[in-house]
């Protein structure tokens, strides 16, 4: 699908495209969606410059990401996008600047692009001015991705907060966290940290693409506003890596403190069955000793003999139970 923006005063505005119609010449950002052979066909004719395939997007050096091509640029950033409801994905985005206008390819929808549509095609949105460039709507969607991940990143800040209260502040006298509850909550945490290493991966990226910006934008007075802007988005993508990592941090050590909990409550189960065995071994060993078949045991003659033996297997299984109690092993 090609969708054709133009600039109208301050903002832009979408025009529609039919099959086979041809881009107008004031278009200023043209965006890819999924696009067909024939599409691409399109836009190659219109800007004068090749578009990357999908399988090209899925580059991972950085000479594959960023490079010019005869005056051209090409800049391939990885996005975090959602797949279904929960499951989130990151995918690549390719950015072309071609004179003034600007392509962007990608075969995926990034909340970001919608949301950055719908506030640029407002009149007064601070966002774009009369004389800009592609180079303009570029630096919007990249704010409109870091903003995105912002939100995202709160989100999952709430998720690791609701973890850690359900690990760290039980209530005196609650009942330990059962085996489900234990494999539960590492699930949780584990996507959590799934999660964070994917929005880590598209900051870096963001961050690789915007050092490539300040390298290559050209000096003068006319791209002031632009440096200004662009330094903006580095300290933004710079604090969210800083919180991304602080949040990683954080994940380790809830993983350690929950495995650190399993292994208390073995050692706990074990040392229930380990004072269990002790107790039980003195009137076992009384009853191993008149369940002998001697013939002159004097004992199994008497009348007394009977419940002497019993008092003497129970006292026995309470002594050293009580004595465990008083040194305080359970």
């Amino acid at each position: 699908m090609i969708q054709v923006y133009i600039l109208d005063g301050d903002r832009l505005q979408g025009i529609e495209m039919k099959p086979g119609e041809p881009i107008p010449d004031e278009a200023l950002w043209i965006d890819l969606l999924n696009p067909t052979a024939e599409e691409d066909h399109a836009v190659e004719k219109f800007i004068g410059a090749s578009v990357p395939t999908d399988k090209d997007m899925m580059e991972i050096e950085e000479s594959s990401r960023f490079y010019m091509e005869e005056g051209v640029q090409y800049l391939t950033t990885p996005v975090l996008h959602t797949v279904g409801k929960e499951h989130r994905k990151v995918s690549p985005v390719s950015f072309i600047l071609a004179g003034k206008r600007l392509v962007t390819v990608r075969y995926s929808e990034p909340k970001a692009f919608a949301i950055f549509v719908n506030r640029s095609t407002k009149p007064g949105n601070g966002l774009l001015e009369p004389q800009c460039t592609g180079m303009s709507v570029l630096l919007g969607l990249i704010e409109a991705i870091t903003d995105r991940l912002a939100d995202i990143l709160e989100g999952a800040t709430e998720e690791i907060d609701g973890a850690s209260n359900s690990i760290l502040h039980r209530r005196a006298g609650e009942r330990p966290m059962s085996t489900r509850e234990f494999r539960s909550t590492l699930t949780r945490i584990g996507g959590l940290g799934a999660f964070l290493s994917k929005v880590r991966e598209s900051l870096s990226g963001t961050s690789r693409l915007l050092a490539y910006i300040r390298t290559n934008i050209e000096n003068g007075e006319q791209h002031k506003e632009l440096r200004s802007h662009l330094t903006s988005l580095e300290r933004d993508a710079r604090s969210l890596e800083n919180y991304v990592d602080f949040l990683s941090n954080k994940i380790t050590f809830l993983i350690d403190t929950i495995v650190g909990l399993i292994t208390v409550e073995q050692n706990a189960i074990i040392k229930i069955f380990s004072i269990a065995s002790v107790g039980l071994m003195p009137p076992t060993l009384i009853a191993s000793i008149y369940g002998m078949n001697f013939q002159f045991m004097p004992e199994l003659n008497e009348p007394w003999g009977y419940p002497v033996v019993l008092c003497a297997m129970v006292l026995s299984a309470v002594l050293p139970l009580y004595i465990f109690w008083k040194k305080g092993w359970f």
